[in-house]
């Protein structure tokens, strides 16, 4: 059996991808073609010359894209790539190129339909049997009946795409600063549209994390708690980005964000790299990178290390109840917004690496599933090489794993290629890796549903 054999199932069983990142350079360019010229690029333009001092002409772009045999240009101001690595800012600029498609034909076009569609139908040649749609709205509760009429649309394109050989289900993105009410929408569309119920598995948090901690959605979890022990036939289960880009904390506080996530009720967690990037070359990565963070966050740690002091110890780290005490004491009363710095040394960084080691126990404990994206994560989180990239951790830990491309079309790259690049920078021959993934199929969301 040889290894394209043994790694099907992970080649293709998609997990991880956002319906909006999944143009390529390809699509876009067909998409735009006959009227590139009519589109309001201003949000692209503005946002690439804050992110890289550049302001773009698109209309030129595409001009010269339609009369030359290369999209080598186009790409260059497209596609995400490592020269632009370790910043999410850069990222969302060239992202925004498609969103400014997306809202010319939303205006235009009637909607999104027709660019979902075209995403679905590559992914379909690509030889994908199961995937999982997510995408965020361009509207969140303050336009609640736009909210729910994108949603359903969404959804009931990719329940229409479905057949014997291809099955595909949704995610809906809550926005971070409004999952509560935004969930409460997501019912609302349930309730009126039961044919979707199906195809509407799991809800999703993406985009900037930074800033919007996993306790800040304590009660919308509860709220889902509940109501999915009330409707268990329509129960909805999340997934969630966290331990991606979080340049405004610590690294302990980075890492325990993962472990607030998996125990407040995602059953799977996006990216993870502050569980799998050596500490050392996460603090590397910029100058006095991780050293300042807030004290409600500083606080947030203190009384996380206090709750989990003897399974914390169990796992090496130090835990000095006394110091800690007092040094709560000393936050509490005090503005949630002043920073506190704390340089690391050889010391500290070890105690980071045995947190990594208890979190990623603990996820496993719970049966919670890391998506890690191997391109995004050497792109958008700043990882420096294949040598350093979180896989390897997650790997010879006992947590489970899915391989996503997240956004394929922005980073130029397949869910092959991304299995691919994981077997070929593995010690892993493609029996083992496939015997240490298994099937992600088994990881879908949805499949605990009461029948």
């Amino acid at each position: 059996m040889n290894a394209q054999t043994y790694l099907q199932a992970a080649k293709t069983c998609e997990l991880h991808i956002h319906l909006g990142g999944s143009l390529f350079t390809e699509d876009l360019l067909d998409l735009v073609r006959d009227h590139y010229q009519q589109i309001d690029w201003s949000f692209f333009v503005d946002n690439f010359a804050k992110a890289y001092g550049i302001r773009p002409d698109p209309i030129a772009l595409f001009a010269e894209a339609i009369n030359s045999p290369s999209l080598e240009k186009l790409k260059a101001h497209y596609v995400y790539g490592a020269e632009d690595g370790g910043s999410f800012e850069r990222f969302q600029a060239k992202f925004n190129m498609a969103i400014c498609v997306y809202r010319h034909w939303w205006a235009q076009h009637g909607g999104q339909e027709e660019i979902w569609r075209r995403i679905i139908a590559r992914h379909k040649k690509e030889g994908l049997r199961y995937i999982e749609y997510r995408s965020l709205a361009p509207y969140d509760h303050s336009n609640p009946v736009d909210f729910i009429e994108f949603h359903k649309r969404s959804a009931r394109v990719i329940h229409e795409a479905c057949n014997d050989n291809f099955e595909a289900r949704y995610l809906i993105s809550l926005p971070r600063w409004a999952p509560s009410e935004c969930y409460q929408l997501v019912q609302r569309l349930l309730d009126d549209n039961e044919d979707l119920i199906s195809t509407i598995v799991g809800l999703d948090f993406c985009h900037f994390e930074e800033g919007f901690p996993p306790d800040s959605t304590r009660a919308f979890f509860q709220r889902l708690r509940r109501d999915n022990e009330l409707r268990p036939g329509r129960a909805l289960d999340v997934a969630y980005h966290v331990g991606e880009v979080y340049f405004d904390k610590s690294l302990e506080s980075a890492v325990r964000w993962c472990h607030e996530a998996a125990e407040l009720g995602a059953i799977r967690l996006g990216h993870c790299t502050a569980l799998g990037l050596d500490p050392a070359t996460a603090a590397a990565r910029q100058a006095e990178a991780h050293e300042r963070e807030p004290a409600s966050e500083r606080l947030a740690q203190i009384r996380y290390d206090l709750n989990h002091r003897e399974a914390l110890e169990k796992f090496g780290v130090p835990i000095d109840v006394k110091a800690l005490e007092k040094e709560r004491q000393h936050f509490i009363g005090s503005p949630g917004d002043e920073f506190v710095q704390r340089a690391y040394d050889s010391e500290r960084l070890e105690s980071i690496r045995h947190r990594q080691d208890y979190v990623l126990s603990r996820l496993a404990e719970l049966d919670v599933v890391i998506e890690t994206c191997p391109t995004s994560n050497l792109r958008i989180g700043a990882v420096p090489d294949a040598q350093a990239h979180p896989v390897h951790r997650f790997l010879a830990s006992e947590v489970k794993l899915a391989i996503g491309a997240d956004d394929p079309g922005i980073f130029d790259c397949t869910l092959a290629d991304e299995v691919d690049w994981v077997h070929r920078h593995s010690d892993m021959d493609a029996d083992a890796l496939h015997a240490r993934l298994g099937d992600p199929y088994h990881y879908r969301l949805g499949r605990r549903r009461a029948r």
